[in-house]
């Protein structure tokens, strides 16, 4: 009976109530309270545990490495060298950026932080990339003045500490790898030992190339290639982060798309006011009005929890705030912002 008063568009009381009601049991539906949820429902998008060894043992390995590599640099006299040390030095920063944002981001959300403190990766991501940025630009001003004034280098010395520094750089890339795909944070550390790797590679060419050929203007001109592949590894890092600090919605995903796979679940009449942002690497989130059919409050629910489910199984969006309402508001957009929305 009560369904029955609650689904009657004429009862504005009772439509008001299943709206609210609704939104209620959604909102509910993603608080861990030690309910059930559905199978794969689950917030907290985290590297595993083991990321937080490997970080470190690469931060304590990457800072050994960079202490012998300059002093080697210095007494050979290769820049080459020297700036791959620079940049060794900003790969042990990104490692101990990225462990210190990794302990962070394990926190549990707080009446502060509600949706807790992934955005501490994203921030640490940004530092990390921007410090290749200003590494690159100290390499380029360097390999300039050593183009106009070249100075002997000691090019074995070279190839045989760039052939140490690829060993190093390339292990702990590898073991940051199956992290990097899901979290920003890590990938921005991943990038920063895969570009010292390839460094690598172009040091221990320019190396055997000076001591093959005296042609000292290698080891600027490499110098400036592992600049030039600085500034565009970053590139990416900076980007995405940026998107994520503005609220963008997820990489990839078609808005138009799935406007009409959510349109498609039965009982629902117009979708409205959606937004779709991500909140951390790997953690999106949606909140939308959903105008239904006259229907009970079974059914709506049933419809909430179809498209939780479709938001889940065919976008990964795993946390949805659906708002049930019969009558819309005033201004029905597919988008809004501001004081626009209802």
């Amino acid at each position: 009976m009560l369904e029955q008063r609650l689904a009657n568009p004429k009862n504005e009381a009772g439509a008001a109530i299943l709206s609210t009601k609704v939104t209620i049991e959604s909102v509910h539906a993603h608080t861990d309270d030690g309910h059930n949820h559905p199978p794969g429902h689950n917030h907290v998008h985290l590297p595993a545990g083991g990321a937080s060894l490997r970080l470190k043992v690469g931060l304590v390995l990457t800072l050994l490495f960079v202490i012998a590599e300059f002093g080697t640099g210095l007494w050979s006299g290769s820049l080459a060298l020297v700036s791959d040390a620079g940049h060794n030095l900003t790969d042990a920063l990104a490692l101990g950026f990225s462990l210190w944002a990794l302990s962070i981001t394990r926190r549990a959300p707080n009446y502060n932080k509600t949706y807790g403190y992934h955005r501490a990766g994203i921030l640490a991501a940004v530092i990390n990339a921007s410090t290749l940025v200003v590494i690159a630009l100290f390499i380029f001003f360097e390999a300039a003045q050593r183009l106009l004034n070249p100075v002997p280098v000691a090019g074995w010395t070279m190839a045989g500490v760039a052939a140490v520094a690829l060993l190093l750089n390339a292990t702990i890339a590898f073991s940051l790898h199956q992290t990097a795909h899901s979290d920003l944070n890590v990938r921005s550390a991943f990038i920063h030992m895969m570009g010292d790797a390839l460094s690598s590679v172009g040091v221990m060419v320019a190396g055997v190339g000076i001591a093959l050929t005296g042609w000292l203007a290698l080891d600027p001109l490499i110098s400036i290639l592992i600049g030039l592949f600085i500034v565009w590894s970053s590139w990416g890092i900076i980007k995405e982060a940026t998107n994520i600090l503005m609220e963008a919605s997820p990489p990839g995903l078609d808005m138009d798309k799935l406007l009409v796979d959510m349109s498609h679940e039965t009982k629902v009449r117009q979708i409205h006011d959606l937004h779709v942002w991500t909140i951390g690497s790997d953690f999106a989130a949606l909140s939308c009005h959903v105008q239904t059919d006259n229907c009970t409050l079974e059914e709506a629910n049933a419809t909430v929890q179809n498209l939780n489910q479709m938001l889940r199984d065919k976008y990964d969006i795993r946390h949805a705030t659906l708002q049930v309402e019969y009558q819309g508001c005033g201004q029905q957009r597919e988008f809004c912002a501001g004081g626009d929305c209802c």
